[in-house]
């Protein structure tokens, strides 16, 4: 959430959210407070806004559009929790309509690609998702990846573009080789983009954006963050032994990779029969169908 702050607007946020959400913003004055549109993401609205009480992040989300979550309950559930672990900017309001969500503003600079090619940050990340993972988990957020799957595929098949039954197969088959089932379920960020991983001044590195969190095996975070950045599985062990997963094989690896690869290359499919893809989104989609073309790695 580092982004350019130096032309800081006031009333820009009024149009998008009612009147209400910023009086949830704590200091917030009319006259006085700085509204600044922050950019990133394809669907919700962010803003920071600065008051006499600090920094504030406001998102205006029109409708929950993750995994097909009907709500954000599970949201504001695990993002409380890692919050509270100090992994997570605190939450300071929650629209129960989910229309909207105020957060502390983390100071901090977002990662790029090239975060992910340094053993150092593979580290620091490890060491966050063996904090994160190490949290009670919840019933809420409790996460059915194949059942998922084949809601994805039921919703393709309604809208006219069937998905082909041997993909269901084969992520039965992935889910076994990865090892899911023999592991203890753990909270999952389950969306390790660079845009989501503030580095602070500090060294500490915060979680942001939690729309995806889920309940489910935390071998799907690393298997997330290798997906979104290939150039990161040349030390892949790293982030492995550093998150608590040091004995996973390669052979498990490499079929979660596939299963996180299947299910965002579904979630992009879905989410093309219901508004007009980004160039940015057929591309996403693009290079899982190319992953996903040669079958599950290691399962002859």
């Amino acid at each position: 959430m580092a982004q350019d702050l130096s032309t800081p607007a006031t009333g820009e946020l009024a149009s998008d959210v009612e009147a209400v959400t910023l009086a949830h913003v704590p200091g917030f004055s009319p006259t006085q407070a700085q509204i600044t549109p922050l950019t990133g993401g394809g669907f919700n609205r962010s803003y920071l806004v600065r008051t006499s009480v600090g920094r504030f992040v406001v998102r205006f989300s029109p409708e929950p559009d993750a995994w097909l979550a009907s709500d954000r309950n599970v949201e504001r559930v695990l993002h409380g929790l890692a919050a509270a672990a100090g992994l997570a900017p605190a939450i300071v309001y929650a629209d129960p309509a989910d229309r909207w969500l105020i957060t502390e503003f983390v100071e901090g600079i977002a990662w790029d690609d090239a975060s992910f090619e340094r053993p150092e940050c593979l580290a620091m990340l490890g060491d966050t998702l063996r904090a994160l993972h190490a949290i009670a988990p919840p019933e809420a957020g409790r996460f059915d990846l194949l059942q998922a799957l084949d809601h994805y595929a039921q919703r393709l098949q309604q809208a006219g573009s069937p998905l082909s039954e041997d993909y269901l197969e084969q992520a039965a088959v992935a889910w076994r080789l990865c090892g899911a089932p023999d592991r203890p379920v753990a909270v999952l960020h389950h969306d390790l983009h660079g845009s989501n991983l503030i580095e602070c001044p500090s060294g500490r590195l915060v979680l942001i954006d939690w729309e995806c969190a889920v309940v489910n095996d935390p071998l799907l975070d690393v298997a997330c963050a290798l997906s979104y950045f290939p150039s990161a599985r040349a030390h892949a062990d790293v982030l492995l032994e550093r998150s608590g997963l040091g004995q996973v094989t390669e052979r498990q690896l490499a079929a979660s990779v596939w299963l996180f690869d299947l299910h965002m290359w579904l979630w992009y499919r879905e989410r093309r029969t219901r508004r007009d893809p980004t160039p940015a989104e057929l591309g996403a989609e693009a290079r899982r169908a190319q992953a996903l073309g040669a079958g599950i790695p290691g399962s002859l």
